[in-house]
């Protein structure tokens, strides 16, 4: 365990300015680039409506689930004033371990997006969390004589899980719910894994040698294997569409695997996203146009296959504008997806997303989602699947 190299500053406050501060920090940690690229991305997926408030929707996350946090750039401990002893001393014990790590390894840098640097904050951010999760556990159980480790692993994932039905969240993309558990589900995984081959020390050990994918957060044999991602050429543009580069990013397995979930069961998901080698995403726009495209590597081409059958099942999704939180469109049969396996290629045109065309080549899949033409929160599209399928290709074939 670490041991503290000075005093934590702390500071105990109302829920409303809770909110004020935790607004303050996303805003800083959202660039400008990152915000509306993660928007753009999540519409042209279909995960989210054309009217989607990221910045809202992560503030009503938050509002319901906050209790406190650390601050690595003021170096300040901030807690709520109204909670309970024990969810005073949880959240205490949490955000001081967080605390500990800055002191060491100082998170402010590593906490920082980057274009191209969103996976491996990924990993870090799920290091972090499920560090400071698993101390935080093993102090609530000190009184009965039981560590972290012998809560069962899916425990934790499932009470989390509960947060996805809360009904004050429900206008919130069902994406972006799972997309704030995830770290501290994967990230617990990771840390117990590491506890139970060496211990604590094998823990520090990890901040000292960080995971450089959520692939090896995910796959422990992976990160002590320090299995690299494979470097994936950024996709081109659309031929005729919008061709400047607003965002491009990695979004590495388990981004991957939350997105496939909304178009197959969470396991198939898994299985889908398992064998990731490498990814490159791109959005495009061009005054009120806009198109995505994603490279997607597997290590080999079973797991391309497999990946692909999740794609084609996204792609052939019916297009739904139901509220982002409800019940997504139903799942589409396997059989079906299988026939697009089966050429090769998938493509449905959205009347407001534009087309969703994708490629499977050996181990790489190629995946354009438009152009579609923007006007605040309306969006339309005339772009047909002979040039989406052709974009594609250009896009899996890019060197």
């Amino acid at each position: 365990m670490l041991a503290p190299t000075g005093g934590v500053r702390s500071e105990v406050i109302g829920r409303a300015e809770l909110l004020e501060r935790m607004k303050k920090e996303l805003a800083e940690d959202l660039e400008p680039e990152l915000l509306e690229g993660s928007t753009e991305l999540l519409f042209a997926l279909g995960a989210a409506p054309a009217d989607l408030d990221y910045l809202g929707s992560m503030l009503t996350l938050l509002g319901t689930q906050l209790a406190g946090f650390y601050d690595p750039s003021e170096k300040e401990m901030v807690l709520l004033d109204d909670l309970g002893m024990e969810a005073q001393q949880a959240t205490l014990w949490h955000e001081l371990v967080h605390a500990l790590q800055d002191q060491h390894y100082d998170l402010k840098p590593l906490m920082k997006w980057q274009a191209g640097r969103g996976d491996a904050l990924s990993a870090v951010q799920a290091l972090a969390e499920g560090d400071a999760t698993s101390a935080m556990m093993d102090l609530m159980l000190l009184p009965r004589g039981q560590t972290a480790l012998d809560v069962p692993e899916g425990m934790l994932a499932g009470s989390l899980g509960l947060m996805e039905a809360m009904p004050e969240i429900a206008p919130v993309p069902r994406i972006l719910k799972r997309s704030i558990v995830a770290p501290y589900v994967a990230g617990l995984a990771f840390v117990h894994a590491r506890r139970r081959a060496g211990g604590w020390q094998a823990v520090d050990g990890a901040w000292r040698d960080l995971p450089t994918t959520s692939e090896q957060i995910l796959h422990p044999d992976k990160y002590a294997a320090h299995e690299p991602a494979e470097v994936v050429p950024v996709p081109p543009a659309p031929p005729g569409g919008p061709d400047h580069v607003i965002y491009r990013d990695v979004l590495g397995e388990e981004t991957l695997r939350i997105a496939f979930e909304e178009w197959v069961p969470r396991v198939t998901a898994a299985e889908a996203a398992a064998g990731w080698g490498g990814d490159n995403v791109a959005v495009f726009a061009d005054g009120d146009r806009r198109a995505v495209g994603l490279r997607l590597r597997y290590d080999d081409e079973a797991h391309a296959k497999r990946g692909f059958e999740a794609v084609a099942r996204g792609a052939l999704q019916a297009e739904s504008d139901v509220a982002s939180g409800d019940k997504p469109p139903p799942s589409v049969p396997v059989g079906q997806a299988l026939a697009a396996v089966r050429k090769g290629s998938v493509c449905q045109v959205r009347g407001h997303r534009g087309p969703f065309a994708a490629v499977w080549r050996g181990r790489d899949l190629g995946v354009a989602l438009g152009p579609y033409q923007r006007a605040g929160s309306a969006t339309q599209s005339r772009s047909d699947c002979a040039s989406a399928l052709g974009w594609a290709e250009s896009i899996v074939r890019a060197q």
